[in-house]
């Protein structure tokens, strides 16, 4: 198990930061976030700062919103998401982020390029540019998939990085089966919708691109396979 610090702004990415607390949870590590101090923007800042610190993986999720500048003890200006970002950088903690999609539709309300925030939405979008040329950087669609992201990039971070590994070996294979579970069911269900789509497609053409995705998949799903009898085996 490992101690993971959760950050993000509070009103715009609630429904995000909910689907990966429950996934860190699911996977028995112990998440530390502003749900812990209080629910909105403005909580302690030497208290998270210190947390941030104390724990082994930072996590940040960022949409559209800077987020709320404290006015004490804070010369540089910064937002606390930042800070909390910045600490984990000097905390020489692995950072995984995970960004909001430009592609996908945000609601207005959650832009500060909308309410005029952060500079009118110039703070956010230097921040994520600068985000963005990071190693450990994803960009997520909606909280299910933003979930799926998050559980395997923490469980890659944990096998590669020694200083954050979790106490147990057999703690890490447990989470490793548990994700693969996850993936073989999805696999699963990707080929029976397949095998259904077939029975109504028209055209040679198709109904042979069709099989070709099918025995793709199944490989996909042997490989998994595989994978998971090792993992039990290994017990």
């Amino acid at each position: 198990m490992a101690r993971i610090y959760l950050s993000a702004t509070y009103s715009d990415l609630k429904t995000s930061r909910d689907a990966v607390y429950r996934i860190l949870r699911m996977l028995r590590h112990d998440v530390v976030s502003m749900e812990d101090y209080v629910a909105t923007d403005a909580y302690p800042l030497h208290k998270c700062l210190a947390d941030v610190a104390a724990c082994e993986v930072y996590l940040g999720l960022f949409g559209w919103r800077y987020g709320y500048i404290p006015d004490k003890d804070n010369p540089t200006r910064l937002s606390i998401t930042e800070l909390e970002y910045r600490k984990a950088g000097e905390a020489g903690l692995p950072r995984l982020l995970f960004l909001a999609d430009p592609a996908v539709t945000w609601p207005d309300e959650c832009k500060d390029t909308h309410t005029g925030e952060g500079d009118a939405g110039q703070r956010i979008a230097d921040f994520r540019a600068e985000l963005g040329s990071e190693t450990l950087v994803s960009f997520f669609r909606a909280p299910d998939h933003l979930a799926g992201l998050v559980s395997a990039a923490v469980t890659l971070c944990l096998e590669n990085n020694p200083s954050a590994k979790p106490e147990s070996r057999r703690r890490m294979l447990e989470i490793k089966y548990q994700i693969l579970e996850l993936r073989l069911k999805a696999l699963l269900e990707d080929y029976q919708a397949a095998t259904e789509q077939l029975s109504y497609t028209i055209g040679l053409m198709e109904q042979n691109k069709l099989k070709r995705q099918i025995q793709n998949l199944e490989r996909d799903i042997e490989q998994v396979q595989a994978e998971l009898d090792a993992l039990e085996c290994r017990g």
